[in-house]
C-alpha cells in the first residue's frame, strides 16, 4: 500500500472515531473496511476516538480561565445547565465513579461516549489525570474488542 493511500484511510479512520455517535467501534471497523489492517485500524480508530478527550478538557480550563466568560456563564442557562446536571446526575456519577472508581470511567466511556465523558466528568469533580488515563484504557479496550470480534466474524463467515 502507498504512503498516500495508507495516510488517507488512516485519517478517514481517525475522522470517523473523532465525531460523536461513531465513536471507535465505528471507526474500527471503517478502518477495516477501507482495507488497513487491524492493528491499524484499532490505533487511527483509538486515536481519533480519544482525541476529544484532552481537547475538551484543556478548552474547558482555559474558558473557565477567562473572567468575563465565566460571569457570562453564570448569568447565562448554560450555567443553570450546568448546575442542574451537577445537582441531578452529576451527584449521582460522582458518588458511582467513588463507589466504582475506575471501572466507572472504563465502563461508561463507550456507552456516553468519549465527548460526553470529557464535557461531563470535569464538571462532577473528576481529577482530569484520571479522566484522561481511564478513557484512553477503555477506549482502547473497546477498539481491540471490537476489532476482535470483526475479524473473528470474518474469518468464521468466510470458512464456512
Amino acid at each position: 500500500m502507498l504512503i498516500a493511500e495508507y495516510m488517507t484511510k488512516a485519517l478517514a479512520t481517525w475522522l470517523v472515531g473523532f465525531f460523536p455517535y461513531a465513536e471507535v467501534y465505528v471507526a474500527v471497523a471503517a478502518g477495516m473496511a477501507m482495507q488497513l489492517d487491524v492493528v491499524s485500524s484499532v490505533v487511527w480508530g483509538v486515536f481519533g476516538n480519544f482525541t476529544p478527550v484532552p481537547l475538551m478538557l484543556w478548552s474547558y480550563g482555559r474558558l473557565m480561565g477567562i473572567p468575563r466568560l465565566r460571569a457570562w456563564l453564570l448569568r447565562m442557562e448554560i450555567r443553570a445547565w450546568l448546575l442542574r446536571i451537577e445537582k441531578r446526575g452529576g451527584q449521582s456519577a460522582k458518588r458511582a465513579f467513588d463507589r466504582y472508581g475506575i471501572w466507572f470511567l472504563i465502563l461508561m466511556t463507550p456507552i456516553l461516549g468519549s465527548w460526553t465523558i470529557a464535557v461531563v466528568t470535569p464538571i462532577i469533580g473528576i481529577h482530569p489525570r484520571r479522566i484522561l488515563l481511564f478513557s484512553f484504557i477503555s477506549i482502547t479496550l473497546y477498539g481491540v474488542l471490537t476489532a476482535a470480534a470483526i475479524a473473528s466474524g470474518v474469518s468464521w463467515v468466510t470458512h464456512r
